[in-house]
Order: C-alpha cells, then structure tokens, then sequence
C-alpha cells in the first residue's frame, strides 16, 4: 500500500503551456522569464526553439514577418493564459502583443504541430503526390471500356430513338374557321317581325 506522502506526489496535477514570443529573442530575457514563471510554481521550462523565418503567422496576424520563439512552460499551480501572458509581459519586458500564450494540450494547437500524428498537415515526402501513382484496376470500368470502344456500337445507341412520338393518324382539333360557311348575309336576309299595332 501507498503510503500519504507517495500518494500526494502522484497526485499533484501540473499544467502546460506553450509560450511563443514573436520578434524578441528570450534567450537574453531567460532569467527574468523564469523568475515571472516562479509566480505559478514553475516546475521546467524549456530552452527556447527558434522557427524559421515566417511572411504571417496565425497567432500574431499584424505583425507581418515573423521571427518565432517556442517554448514550453510546465506550472504547479493553475492559471490561464492571459494571466501568464500578463506575468511575462510586466515582469521580462516583453511587449504583450508580442506574446501568445495557449495550453499545450488544446487541439488546434495538437493540430497544428501534428503531435497526435492525426493531422492532414504534414512534411511532403517524395513518391506522395497522387498523379505519381498509377490508377486503380476496375474492371467495371474496363467492360465498360471495351463496350465503348468501336464507334459502331456508339453510333448503334445514337440511332435508337428513345423517345415516343404521338401518332400521326390522331386527326387535328377544329377550330371555328373550320365550321361552314353560310350564304346569307347576316344583314337584310330574315326580315323582322314588326308588332302589330293595338286599335
């Protein structure tokens, strides 16, 4: 059985960050990043990893270049990451808008940095690119293939007719034009009855 002391240890919950400073090496400020970091019971932080040059990055959209440091802080005690990026600005003299702070485990950044291997974004390896790979066999295609392949048979299908015309034997609808014609004129032909005058 676990004695107290042993089971306290283990149970001891830590919180990790990710702290990426844009355009100001923290390698000269590495002293009073730690002690900022003392704050929240730092327990390590990582020696800061310098990315390649980049035009834009997401995390500070207004910069434009960005030269980017990574680095990883591990915490005893809780806090989010606008506190931490308040501690770090007010105490290494780091501009806050050259901060981003984000919790290592949060799943953009997982995402991002493909650390669970389940991202689309990955390094391009020769061979990858699809129209180097050759087409799948299918031999439904294939059967339809040679079906298609002499024009006789296209020009066969071409010539049926797919569509059902109305008969020609059905006789046209008559019109009033078609009605006959009489051979009185309507005016002066019937003589109207005139009333017979009451004596």
């Amino acid at each position: 059985m676990k004695n107290f002391l042993n089971y306290l240890e283990q149970s001891q919950k830590t919180y990790e960050f990710r702290i990426k400073i844009a355009n100001t090496d923290p390698a000269e400020k590495f002293t009073a990043l730690e002690s900022a970091l003392n704050a929240y019971g730092l327990e390590s932080l990582s020696k800061p990893k310098r990315l390649p040059l980049k035009e834009s990055d997401i995390d500070f959209p207004n910069h434009g270049t960005v030269e980017l440091y990574l680095m990883d802080a591990v915490l005893k005690y809780p806090c989010n990451d606008y506190q931490l990026r308040s501690i770090i600005a007010e105490r290494a003299g780091i501009p806050q808008a050259n901060i981003f702070v984000v919790p290592k485990n949060h799943p953009e950044e997982l995402w991002r940095w493909n650390e669970s291997g389940e991202s689309e974004l990955h390094e391009y390896k020769k061979g990858e690119a699809v129209l180097d790979k050759p087409y799948e066999d299918n031999q439904e295609a294939k059967k339809a293939g040679d079906a298609y392949a002499s024009f006789n048979s296209i020009l066969k299908e071409l010539s049926e007719t797919k569509i059902e015309l109305a008969s020609d034997a059905t006789p046209d609808a008559k019109t009033t034009n078609d009605l006959p014609t009489g051979t009185l004129s309507p005016v002066g032909s019937n003589q109207n009855k005139l009333p017979k005058a009451k004596k």
